[in-house]
């Protein structure tokens, strides 16, 4: 996992708005910290070596490019993020609950103590992609490309798995009751013994005693 190449020297003190001044609609080597930027349609905005913490948004960036990025207790709810592109980016204690970001490629994200329950992530491509101590309960994880993605003491109930290659990946130390995945998709997947015992039995029929 590479972290966002970000000095902080080298980072002013500015406001997301300042991203409405510039025509190509890009925003770099700045900071930003309590701001609202909700209501907000912008297409295909352009962030580099930038700061957030604090922040609430509830807009649309469709084909948001972020690249050597850190966001720290912002609020993304219900954000539409459609296509984009992230490399080098960390959320910590962040809320992406129902965020949409279908048809986007991550490359180098770190999710930290974050929400994205009921997210919408699919068709997406997941280059090494780290999910530590999150919750992901209802989101909908299908027809994904996952290449070193690791999820540590996540919570994963009823997230929907479907047509996604769980081969290597290790869902033992995550809490579960029911996930949607079918036989080919869990086919490789490194579980815990309680965890198999649910798995036969909901995709092979198996009757596990207790």
């Amino acid at each position: 996992m590479q972290d966002p190449r970000i000095i902080p020297a080298e980072l002013t003190t500015g406001a997301f708005f300042d991203i409405l001044a510039d025509e190509d609609h890009s925003l770099s080597y700045i900071q930003v910290s309590e701001e609202d930027v909700s209501h907000q349609h912008i297409e295909h905005p352009m962030l580099d070596h930038v700061h957030f913490e604090n922040v609430l948004t509830a807009s649309q960036f469709e084909r948001l490019d972020l690249t050597d990025a850190i966001f720290i207790n912002c609020d993304f709810s219900n954000c539409q993020f459609e296509k984009a592109s992230w490399l080098r980016v960390q959320f910590k204690d962040c809320k992406l609950v129902g965020v949409d970001l279908n048809e986007a490629a991550l490359n180098n994200v770190a999710f930290d103590h974050c929400q994205l329950d009921l997210a919408m992530l699919c068709d997406m491509r997941f280059k090494t992609v780290t999910f530590d101590h999150c919750r992901l309960n209802g989101a909908s994880f299908m027809n994904n490309r996952l290449t070193t993605v690791k999820f540590n003491e996540t919570s994963l109930d009823q997230v929907a798995f479907n047509d996604t290659a769980l081969k290597n990946i290790d869902l033992s130390t995550c809490q579960f009751e029911r996930l949607e995945l079918d036989t080919a998709a869990a086919r490789g997947m490194i579980v815990n013994i309680d965890q198999a015992a649910y798995l036969a039995a909901a995709l092979n029929g198996i009757k596990v005693k207790p």
